[in-house]
């Protein structure tokens, strides 16, 4: 193993190569420096270690020709970890918007990153409300942000942010976006909204269960097409709605966990739910059955994301991500997500894997 770090202000670079039970250090090209260990993996974690200090202390790792399962890029952006690590790629690039709550919530500021780890704008929001979920919108250069339950977007353009709900009197929320139709919940309803349009395509009054007497049960998302939406308000139900229509198609679903978040395929075939509070797994419905698919019972999952365009799914558990291919359903790559703790956020860029660390570290890995 071999990671090189750049001080991007002085331009110096710094090496720390694994070799066994031996560690070579070398500082912007000098003579190398090694070091012995009792073991392997005594080794590999003083590596973690070195990289990780000299992250923090604002170098940048950047491997371009990094090897499938590798990390291009590694930056830190900075620790006080709030629970909420949300990723917005921008279509069809490596560049991904970011968020980062400032001292003791002070302010909050968003960041748009390329793959070299330049901060290529910077919008301040104000302290106090958190960002819980983003999704950015080509078609407008709008960022949608769910805020501490209120939906609101902020031009790319001019940094100008719109209400697009109130803030909720309950804390329940919903956000997700499928070209230019996004879906969220304006208390007491779900909305899709065409924000081309400026103007709702659908609302649906619900009211959702609030699991184990603790948490509201609410999530919705659209189909890849824009022509359909499913949501889940209670328990042991998923709900289909046809939007130009109308017509509802309930599924029945276990009770015994709260469903988290979904994503349909790309195809639109298959409903994924992200389960939580119960077996924390990862479940497929088969839209057209419709029903449970017992082909995509990957269990227990911290976090997933799925590429459209690529056809893949990831989900991390156990420090690594698992890459399947949602056609064959065959285990494609496994990478060791670095610099966590316990849990991260992943999303798909144009061609890398975008994983935010409840370290404070965002990185970008390869995924050929």
């Amino acid at each position: 193993m071999e990671r090189t770090l750049t001080d991007k202000a002085s331009g110096k670079t710094w090496s720390i190569q694994q070799d066994g039970n031996r560690i070579f250090t070398t500082g912007n090209g000098g003579k190398p420096k090694e070091k012995t260990f009792e073991n392997p993996e005594q080794a590999a974690k003083h590596v973690q270690k070195e990289v990780w200090s000299r992250l923090k202390k604002g170098m940048v790792l950047l491997n371009p020709e990094a090897d499938a399962g590798q990390p291009v890029l590694h930056r830190y952006i900075g620790g006080g970890y709030t629970g909420s690590m949300p990723l917005a790629p921008v279509e069809d690039t490596n560049t991904f918007y970011c968020s980062y709550v400032v001292n003791q919530f002070e302010k909050e500021d968003v960041y748009l990153l390329d793959d070299q780890g330049e901060t290529r704008k910077t919008y301040e929001l104000p302290g106090g409300p958190m960002i819980f979920d983003m999704r950015f919108c080509p078609e407008l250069n709008v960022l949608l942000m769910n805020r501490d339950h209120q939906i609101i977007g902020l031009s790319a353009g001019n940094g100008e942010v719109r209400a697009y709900t109130a803030v909720s009197r309950h804390p329940v929320s919903a956000l997700a976006l499928s070209g230019a139709s996004a879906v969220w919940y304006d208390d007491p309803n779900l909305v899709v909204y065409d924000l081309r349009a400026d103007a709702v395509r659908y609302t649906r009054q619900v009211t959702p269960e609030l699991y184990g007497g603790h948490s509201p049960q609410l999530c919705a998302v659209l189909s890849p097409d824009g022509s359909r939406m499913a949501y889940c308000a209670q328990s042991d139900e998923i709900v289909i709605v046809d939007l130009a229509t109308g017509r509802e198609q309930p599924i029945s679903k276990a009770k015994q966990a709260m469903t988290a978040s979904m994503s349909f395929s790309p195809d639109g075939r298959y409903l994924f739910t992200q389960e939580e509070y119960g077996s924390w797994s990862l479940l497929a419905y088969d839209v057209a059955e419709p029903a449970k698919s017992e082909d995509w019972d990957l269990g227990e999952i911290k976090s997933y994301a799925i590429h459209t365009g690529k056809n893949l799914l990831a989900v991390y558990k156990y420090g690594k991500v698992r890459l399947y291919d949602l056609d064959t359903r065959e285990q494609t790559l496994v990478l060791d997500v670095e610099h966590v703790v316990k849990t991260c956020y992943l999303a798909f860029t144009k061609d890398r894997l975008a994983v935010y660390t409840d370290y404070g570290c965002v990185s970008l890995y390869a995924l050929e």
